[in-house]
């Protein structure tokens, strides 16, 4: 409890101070271990700590059982912040290990984002104001219907298509569909890994979608949200770069921040895939 109970003076050529993990075993049969927080002791005696508070991914590895983890999380803490060895069995303080060259502060965070995996990023917490590709579709379509009115070749009835692929049916979503295209309409407000995920599976749906009903055009329309900052911008067009680089060459992509710029964009898409 030594290394535990304090950190050394911080010199020149010491360590900022003391990082220690938390560690739980939630199935004391399969002994499997994962960090759930950490905690750190700087040279004047200050500590932190952070734990896990939500039980995110857990619960896909430990179903109701993961708010138990949460709980024996919340209990390290604690007892790390009290000076007193962990609560349970299930439950140990590995380390110590030094932190050199950043504040107290610093050195708990930076290390609970790198070694605490099963912490739930802030950016996925659950946001009511998430614009959904579901809420982005029908903010454009209905957009698209004030500008048509009773003219509603652009917009599919049906917009669930079933695809007679070589391989067997494949149902996609469709939802523009004049008559020499395709076009689908997804949302911009997802972390960059999610954003590139929904955006390359619409273009393979597009392609497909495209060759099997032998329309000579694949529209993808992206709606961004508002009041993204510069490195949320920067964010999104390196995905959008990064996906067009390898599209089909009859794709056509627009993208716009509002539901009515975008909704023009796709009629006038939509007007060439008409004529002719």
């Amino acid at each position: 409890m030594d290394a535990f109970a304090a950190a050394p003076v911080a010199t020149s050529t010491q360590p900022a101070g003391q990082l220690f993990v938390v560690q739980c075993e939630p199935d004391p049969f399969t002994r499997e271990r994962l960090n759930v927080g950490v905690f750190a002791v700087d040279a004047s005696g200050r500590r932190k700590a952070r734990m896990i508070d939500q039980a995110g991914r857990l619960e896909c590895l430990y179903g109701s059982a993961a708010g138990n983890v949460v709980l024996l999380a919340k209990a390290a803490g604690e007892a790390a912040l009290a000076c007193v060895q962990p609560p349970s069995p299930q439950l140990r303080f590995d380390g110590p290990k030094p932190y050199f060259n950043c504040s107290l502060d610093e050195a708990v965070d930076r290390a609970f984002a790198e070694l605490v995996t099963v912490a739930l990023p802030q950016r996925d917490a659950p946001q009511a104001s998430k614009l959904t590709d579901e809420l982005a579709t029908e903010a454009v379509t209905s957009q698209i219907k004030l500008l048509l009115g009773l003219n509603m070749d652009l917009l599919a009835n049906t917009p669930q298509v079933v695809l007679n692929t070589d391989r067997g049916p494949w149902t996609v979503s469709m939802p523009l569909q004049p008559l020499h295209g395709v076009g689908t309409i997804r949302s911009a407000d997802y972390t960059p890994a999610t954003l590139k995920t929904h955006l390359m599976d619409s273009m393979l749906d597009l392609e497909c979608a495209a060759r099997y009903r032998h329309k000579r055009s694949a529209g993808l329309f992206l709606l961004r949200p508002q009041g993204l900052d510069r490195k949320g911008q920067a964010a999104v067009d390196d995905v959008v770069d990064s996906v067009l680089h390898r599209a089909q060459r009859n794709l056509h992509f627009d993208q716009a921040d509002t539901a009515s710029h975008l909704a023009r964009l796709i009629r006038e898409w939509g007007d060439a895939q008409t004529a002719g």
